[in-house]
This record gives C-alpha cells, structure tokens and sequence, in this order.
C-alpha cells in the first residue's frame, strides 16, 4: 500500500482564493447576496467624516452576525475568533477580524438591520419554497416538576438517608 506524503505547511505557488474550499451551495454565499441588498446609508453616514480609525463594515459584520445565528452561535467571542479560523467566517468578514466588542456594538446599534434581514430571510425562503409557515405547533406538554411539596424532606429524613 502507498502512503501519502504529509503536507503540512507546504506553500502554493499560487495562492488560492477563499471560496475555492466553500462548497459551491453553501449558504454563506446566500447571506452575502442577502446582506447586498439591504440599504446602510443611513448607519453608513454615522460613521463616515469621524475622527479615529475606520470603522468595519456594517454589512461586513450582519454577514458575520446571520451566519453564526444559522450556526446557533452567539457569543460575540466565539464569532469573532470564527473570523480567524474559519473559512467560510473569513469569506464573509472579507479576512477582517473585528473584536468581540466590535460584534456586540454592532449588534446593540444595528438591532433594527439585524431584525430586517431576518425578516427578509424568511420572505425569500418562503418565496424560493424552502419554508412552509402554515403550521405552527405549541408544545402543552405538562410535567410534575421535582420540587413539588410532595417532594421536600425534612432534616431528620436526610439524616436517615445519610445514614445508609
């Protein structure tokens, strides 16, 4: 049997691009087109002609903040370490690592954008029929939870069971 030389480290000649190791169907190229379509002027225009560094993209951190929300991640430090270790995170941040706090602003500022493209989110994919929304179901499952009263003990009956 032939084995396969390790190649860790090895460097290309030319270097590849991002997407080259995303599958052509992954979704993060949904969120990208998505994003594209929503209107940032107004936030945009806070940040532009200010004193200090530039600020990140707002569309570069919604594309960042919808793809961990389609993971089930949201911790602002988890999504901003995604930026440096993850590819499909580094496709959609553009290879910009915005810090944890970068995040959670963005997330405390732009709450109606983020509410917006969600919305938006389902429309298309209802739209596209990768949703059905005619049934909505509410779980009435009731359970007898274990601190009932009829589940307390006393003091002498903990000495009881300690004593076994």
């Amino acid at each position: 049997m032939a084995l396969k030389e390790d190649r860790i480290g090895q460097t290309w000649l030319v270097p590849k691009r991002l997407t080259d190791f995303i599958p052509e169907k992954h979704i993060c190229y949904f969120i990208a087109n998505l994003v594209e379509g929503l209107d940032f002027k107004k936030i945009d225009q806070r940040y532009r002609h200010t004193p200090g560094e530039a600020a990140y993209s707002r569309r570069m951190l919604l594309r960042v903040v919808i793809m961990a929300s389609v993971d089930g991640i949201f911790s602002s430090r988890r999504i901003a370490r995604l930026t440096e270790e993850n590819l499909v995170y580094m496709y959609l941040s553009g290879m910009d690592k915005p810090d944890f706090r970068t995040i959670n602003r963005f997330r405390i500022e732009c709450s109606e954008q983020i509410e917006e493209a969600f919305k938006m989110t389902v429309k298309i994919a209802k739209k596209w029929k990768l949703v059905q929304l005619n049934h909505i179901a509410i779980d009435g499952t009731k359970i007898k939870a274990n601190a009932s009263p009829a589940n307390l003990i006393n003091q002498e009956e903990i000495e009881t069971i300690r004593e076994i």
